[in-house]
């Protein structure tokens, strides 16, 4: 595998371009960009991995093997699935796929035509204490069983939403610590998620509405956890975070709907 390249030829964005996205999504990207032919597997999977963490790839599916691979399937399609409990459209199994996709709240399905044939989850491992050392990386391949179908993709309206969902979070009068026009630090972005260049055919409408999703599930994700001191009371906590469920979850579901839409071709 070619270490990354720097020139480009690959149909790389310069690497200022770089947005922090789920391990899945990038690699969903990268892999449509080898399927259309503007690049080649071994730049794609390096590209694909991103940067940050100090990440080490060990172990599970080659991420080389697995792009030339796609290539012997009829009719290859990858689908990005980003499933939390009780939302997990898109997954189809079988049970331990399902159970490693909602660990990772990621994954990715590979259908032949017409037809589930795997999933693939990233696995992260943190090495050295709270991952001081860095991040070990694989993914793991589990066959699709019995014929199910391939994920259908979304009917639309989930980018409206998303947008409108942001517009009143701004109107609103709950204040909330989150900027999606400004970069994600590499050091804020978690060892699931990495931060790579977008390729070549992702045009400028894809490439806002990508920024704006990825950032939102991210941050809004963040400050679910962390909490606020910006709330001055419980009443005002609790309906901060239900606008932030509301922007996390249409973020998510955006950012699905978009990454289809970009690798089916039907948005620039």
């Amino acid at each position: 595998m070619s270490s990354l390249p720097e020139h480009d030829e690959t149909g790389a964005r310069p690497d200022p371009d770089a947005l922090a996205l789920p391990r899945a999504a990038a690699l969903v990207l990268w892999s449509a960009a080898y399927l259309r032919g503007d690049i080649g597997p071994d730049d794609a999977a390096v590209l694909s991995q991103g940067s940050g963490h100090r990440q080490t790839t060990g172990g599970g599916e080659d991420l080389f093997d697995w792009m030339t691979s796609l290539r012997r399937l009829p009719l290859a399609q990858v689908h990005l699935v980003l499933p939390v409990a009780g939302r997990i459209a898109g997954l189809v199994g079988p049970p331990e796929a399902v159970a490693s996709a909602l660990e990772a709240e990621q994954a990715i399905v590979v259908s032949a035509a017409g037809m589930a044939d795997h999933t693939l989850v990233p696995l992260t491992d943190a090495l050295g204490p709270d991952g001081t050392r860095g991040t070990l990386v694989s993914w793991r391949r589990i066959p699709a069983r019995g014929g199910a179908p391939a994920p259908v993709p979304s009917a639309g309206g989930a980018r409206d939403q998303f947008l409108r969902s942001l517009q009143r979070a701004a109107s609103g009068t709950v204040e909330l610590d989150l900027v999606p026009e400004e970069a994600i630090a590499l050091q804020a972005v978690p060892a699931t998620w990495t931060s790579v260049p977008l390729p070549r055919h992702v045009g400028p409408a894809a490439e806002h509405l990508l920024t704006l999703a990825a950032r939102t599930l991210l941050l809004a994700d963040q400050e679910l956890e962390t909490g606020s001191v910006l709330a001055r009371g419980l009443g005002e906590e609790s309906e901060r975070r239900e606008v932030l469920r509301d922007l996390r979850d249409g973020a998510r579901e955006a950012l699905t709907e978009t990454v289809g839409l970009v690798i089916a071709d039907e948005l620039g």
